[in-house]
């Protein structure tokens, strides 16, 4: 189907694809770039109150527009997914203040964003998160000996300066996506388990056992440059993840859609 955005032709697929047992489906889109009056008008209709008073708490504008379009993208692929009406869901929060969706036990989901970006992560019967960062914006890199393990700030501080924004922003991604995962938000210590990259793939390593934990699995994703995103999720078999681009109530596509 080809659909206008911002006047330029782009192929999208209306139909989103739905997560089997023991996969991952990540959907990403650009906030910054959806301007269609009536898209936004959409959006805001299927939000519910509460969503669109947090939206509008915001100062910035877009911070207010990121904040709308993030949450039409959550309803948007669950809709597309459990083929509910969109504004019908219903979502509460646990005590760490991680949402989970009212009446549908079996879809898991996280959202995330940053910089002009947003990002949700679907899975069935297992706990997944997800965190995107622009990994252009100002850092400082010592942080890291305050928030990552031993061993991970050693690496960043050890790191050439040319490889070492791209180090800190991997681990960091890793670690917010896992903690979101677990729903126990900043309860757990950041500096509390490690994360290592390897042959095998990339795998954490708790600070208390000093074992591996098979369990838990990740995946990394760039989608276009200055961006980066990291999931967890945690199965006993190989998960599969898979990822697309999406412009919310227009379309899902996994490759790149030009806005």
């Amino acid at each position: 189907m080809i659909r206008k955005i911002k006047n330029q032709q782009v192929t999208v697929m209306i139909k989103s694809p739905v997560p089997d047992f023991g996969s991952i489906h990540v959907f990403y889109t650009r906030a910054d770039q959806i301007s269609d009056p009536c898209l936004l008008k959409q959006y805001r209709a299927c939000l519910s109150p509460a969503e669109i008073q947090k939206a509008d708490r915001y100062m910035k504008p877009s911070d207010r527009h990121l904040s709308l379009v993030s949450r039409a993208l959550v309803r948007y692929v669950i809709g597309e997914v459990t083929r509910q009406d969109p504004q019908s869901l219903n979502f509460l929060t646990n005590e760490h203040g991680k949402p989970f969706l009212v009446g549908l036990p079996d879809i898991h989901f996280n959202l995330s964003h940053s910089h002009g970006a947003a990002v949700c992560a679907l899975c069935r019967n297992a706990p997944v998160g997800v965190d995107v960062e622009d990994v252009g914006r100002h850092t400082d890199f010592s942080i890291a000996k305050r928030f990552f393990s031993f061993c991970e700030a050693e690496l960043v501080s050890r790191a050439p300066e040319a490889e070492k924004r791209k180090l800190f922003f991997d681990i960091w991604t890793l670690k917010e996506a896992y903690i979101k995962a677990v729903g126990r938000g900043l309860s757990i210590p950041l500096n509390s388990f490690s994360f290592n990259a390897n042959e095998a793939g990339i795998q954490i390593t708790f600070s208390d056992t000093g074992r591996v934990e098979p369990t838990w699995q990740f995946f990394q994703w760039r989608p276009e440059s200055g961006k980066i995103v990291a999931v967890a999720g945690r199965s006993a078999s190989p998960i599969v993840f898979k990822h697309f681009w999406c412009v919310p109530f227009v379309g899902i596509d996994p490759n790149s859609l030009i806005f």
